[in-house]
């Protein structure tokens, strides 16, 4: 699909807010969920999509927010081209319709900014001088520190900028079942994509994550309707993750376990499990005792699991340490992928048995 860049776009066009990385995962869940007819473009951390329907962006998983285009071009060398673009190009108003908050807007707006690779200030800058442009276009009061009702997303790659307006008062990152957190929780939609990868179908599969921390990929197995159980060592953990988990489905505040995942035993215990999805734990969230014994006790379960034909999917900052024991087994195909987080470059490992 060809984009009028720099122009003032014609008919709704949504932008998907999505992790580095998981751009491919996101649009295969806004084909899914949404009837995107007029077709999809990705680009480093978008999704674009042209569809008249805006309702099944609300059931996203893999999605961190969603935003109504008001104008994008791929060429905005400095701030001067921003103002432009937002000051000349960018119709507000007429996105805040099709955003359908026009009942909202209270004379107030707000500004998020996303920019990466820009020369020409930090997003500080940006918010000042693209609000600027916005009040003076339509005498709307820019709110800081806080999420007015209208909140215009800036976002800047290089280049490469978009202006829209969110479609929903809260983020779609944002889940009901959080209600503990614990240090090294794993982002919801970051979680639903590795949940998504290891159960791409409707199929119920019997998901096991041995380090679960909090219990965000189990809450994302289970609002799909997966079998579910966790396993960690820190009793912390345990308990919100029973706590998060009950808060989906409550008979499966049994399903979590204290034990050691390093341990054969542990993954003997679950040789039940169809799919193994889990967040290793890294070593600037989570102190390791062991990270050899990590790793090769990773290694060896997701070896065997592999070899009863289910699927091993690992989030990893370190997996060079991983693919030394597993690329020794022929039987297995690994797809390997970086992903932006926390301003690091963890990669994915998915580990399947090879056709």
């Amino acid at each position: 699909m060809i984009f009028d860049y720099g122009e003032s776009v014609a008919g709704p066009i949504f932008c998907a807010f999505v992790t580095r990385g998981l751009e491919d995962i996101a649009a295969a869940e806004i084909a899914e969920t949404t009837n995107a007819a007029g077709g999809l473009e990705t680009r480093p951390k978008l999704v674009m999509a042209h569809t008249a329907d805006a309702h099944g962006f609300r059931d996203l998983r893999t999605v961190d927010d969603v935003a109504v285009v008001s104008a994008h071009s791929p060429s905005v060398g400095n701030l001067q081209d921003l103002i432009s673009l937002a000051a000349r190009h960018a119709d507000l108003k007429d996105t805040v319709e099709v955003a359908r908050r026009t009942g909202r807007l209270d004379g107030t707006f707000s500004i998020t900014v996303s920019a990466a690779h820009v020369a020409y200030g930090p997003g500080s800058v940006i918010e000042e001088a693209v609000a600027s442009a916005i009040s003076a276009r339509y005498g709307w009061r820019h709110v800081k520190m806080q999420r007015a009702p209208i909140d215009v997303r800036v976002f800047v790659d290089g280049t490469w900028a978009l202006i829209g307006v969110r479609l929903f008062d809260n983020p779609l990152s944002r889940r009901s079942y959080r209600v503990v957190n614990v240090r090294g929780s794993l982002r919801p939609t970051v979680a639903a994509a590795l949940v998504r990868m290891a159960a791409p179908g409707s199929g119920r599969q019997r998901i096991w994550d041995p380090f679960c921390g909090s219990g965000t990929i189990l809450c994302e197995a289970a609002e799909r309707g997966n079998e579910v159980w966790g396993t960690d060592n820190d009793p912390e953990a345990v308990e919100a993750a029973r706590e998060n988990l009950a808060s989906v489905k409550r008979e499966y505040w049994t399903r979590i376990e204290n034990a050691d995942s390093t341990s054969p035993k542990t993954w003997q215990r679950h040789q039940s499990a169809t799919a193994v999805v889990t967040n290793l734990p890294w070593g600037k969230q989570v102190a390791i005792e062991s990270k050899q014994a990590l790793y090769d006790g990773v290694s060896a379960g997701v070896v065997n699991l592999v070899r009863r034909g289910g699927p091993g999917v690992l989030l990893t900052t370190e997996p060079k340490l991983i693919l030394r024991r597993l690329q020794r087994e022929d039987s297995l195909s690994i797809e390997e992928r970086r992903i932006g987080l926390l301003g690091q470059t963890p990669t994915i490992l998915a580990v399947l048995p090879r056709q």
